[in-house]
């Protein structure tokens, strides 16, 4: 039960700062007063580990995509809250960057972090400026594919395979010319494959068409046996995610823009 004194204690913004770098870093199962990474985070900023949960599901009921899954969530956000998620909405990455410094800044090692934080930002990284930036790009690619494994029940769309160390959030519209605030961690810009199909995806060997249905690349070959593993599937329907299916413009543009024709 979070104490009086605590209720009373506003929420900086350079501690909401680091919630918000724990909502994009960690899957959602992971979120909650018995996580590793909230109960570090708590016992650095003097708070209860209830309490640092809580904050991060109100900063969770401001996400728009969360909500296009069907997630409501907290309605308890501060006036912080809002300012802080109004920040990151309009200025994307650079606020990730901030975010990221904020929460290590909190921490005396890199020992601090769980193993799945490690995993999801990598624990190879320089230091200064150069490691924020590292760190927001892996944070965000970390954030669009855990809301692509829930969104697509933990199995690539075009064959049914369902080991996550194979799985691969790819985008549509590719991550280096989609627009970092609306685009790159937008939930219907995104397919779950496998990492083969993922591959010959970003060549643009295969593409989808609006209706869902695979298309392979007229340069693609017959001969060999991982040429077989893409003609197969032509013609194939993908299967839809529970929520945000791929979104036509996103499409036109991999047609137009990477598909290989």
């Amino acid at each position: 039960m979070i104490g009086v004194a605590e209720r009373r204690k506003n929420w900086s913004r350079e501690e909401t700062l680091a919630a918000l770098f724990l909502y994009l870093a960690l899957p959602a199962r992971l979120i909650d007063d018995k996580g590793e990474d909230i109960q570090t985070l708590a016992h650095a900023i003097g708070r209860t580990p209830a309490a640092v949960s809580l904050k991060i599901w109100n900063l969770a009921s401001l996400d728009d995509r969360r909500r296009a899954r069907g997630k409501v969530g907290m309605v308890n956000a501060s006036k912080m809250d809002r300012l802080v998620w109004a920040e990151y909405s309009s200025s994307g990455d650079r606020l990730v960057e901030e975010a990221a410094g904020a929460f290590f800044d909190q921490l005396n090692s890199d020992n601090s972090m769980s193993r799945e934080l490690k995993e999801a930002i990598g624990i190879d990284l320089p230091e200064g400026q150069e490691r924020e930036a590292i760190i927001s790009a892996r944070v965000n690619q970390q954030f669009f594919r855990n809301t692509l494994l829930v969104n697509y029940r933990s199995r690539c769309c075009l064959t049914g395979l369902s080991n996550p160390t194979l799985l691969v959030a790819s985008h549509i519209k590719p991550w280096n010319v989609a627009d970092p605030r609306t685009e790159r961690l937008a939930p219907d810009n995104g397919l779950l494959l496998n990492a083969l199909h993922d591959k010959a995806f970003d060549q643009g060997l295969i593409t989808i068409t609006k209706d869902f249905k695979i298309v392979v690349s007229s340069v693609v070959g017959h001969g060999a046996a991982e040429d077989e593993f893409l003609w197969r599937y032509s013609g194939e329907r993908i299967t839809l995610p529970k929520q945000s299916s791929p979104r036509p413009d996103f499409i036109e543009y991999h047609n137009d823009m990477v598909f290989k024709g």
